[in-house]
């Protein structure tokens, strides 16, 4: 009887340690299912806040882009397009971010706020969140600004090289950068022979367009190396 009573209780504290463990595992469980079904909500409302947002920015940028290709457009159409493109270059989401900046620079260029220029070229490039070749593009048009008459040669020259080290489109066009910098008024004899050398690569590079080769090929003949 006592050996019968003893397992009789074994077996109900058994039951009993399975019965919490099942509660704190369904506990657990519970926990994990509502944190993950929160988890998904947020994901997916933020997915869906960034959509709605690149939808709302995207449809700002193309009013503003046909109100400055607009030939009829007024002063206050222009003052407001570059206001939209302002806001959407500082607060905008990526992407639409991206444009709106290099579109706002060329408006600034033209309207001679060569600093102001840089500086929406610069957030493009330094934007981590920016495509690579925007951003590249932009570090080109800004070196490109400033290579006429640089405030400091040596910036300009390492700009122009690491983007040509970087290879693909804008390559060229940071060479040809270089051969700029190198044949400015008084260039040494030492500078002259690194753009020959730099404008032979240009003429011989599959990556570059038919109009940089030409400029190339054109300026190597200015040194008497037609071929």
């Amino acid at each position: 009887m006592a050996d019968d009573f003893i397992t009789q209780i074994d077996e109900e504290m058994q039951a009993q340690r399975l019965r919490a463990m099942a509660r704190r595992i369904g506990a657990v469980a519970g926990v994990v299912v509502l944190v993950g079904a929160i988890g998904g909500g947020v994901w997916g409302w933020n997915s869906h806040a960034r959509h709605v947002a690149q939808k709302a920015a995207s449809a700002r940028y193309f009013t503003a882009m046909a109100a400055l290709s607009d030939p009829k457009r007024d002063a206050a159409a222009l003052s407001k397009a570059t206001a939209t493109l302002q806001d959407l270059a500082e607060h905008g989401p990526a992407g639409a971010r991206s444009y709106a900046a290099l579109r706002l620079a060329d408006l600034q260029v033209q309207a001679h706020q060569d600093a102001a220029a840089l500086r929406s070229w610069k957030s493009v490039a330094d934007d981590s969140s920016a495509e690579p070749s925007l951003r590249d593009m932009a570090r080109y048009m800004g070196l490109n600004a400033q290579t006429a008459s640089p405030a400091d040669p040596k910036a300009i020259r390492s700009g122009y090289e690491a983007l040509a080290q970087g290879g693909g489109a804008w390559a060229p066009l940071a060479q040809e950068g270089l051969v700029a910098l190198d044949l400015r008024s008084g260039a040494t004899a030492d500078q002259q022979k690194e753009a020959r050398r730099i404008l032979t690569q240009i003429v011989s590079s599959a990556n570059a367009t038919e109009g940089v080769r030409a400029r190339a090929q054109a300026l190597l003949e200015t040194f008497g190396d037609a071929g």
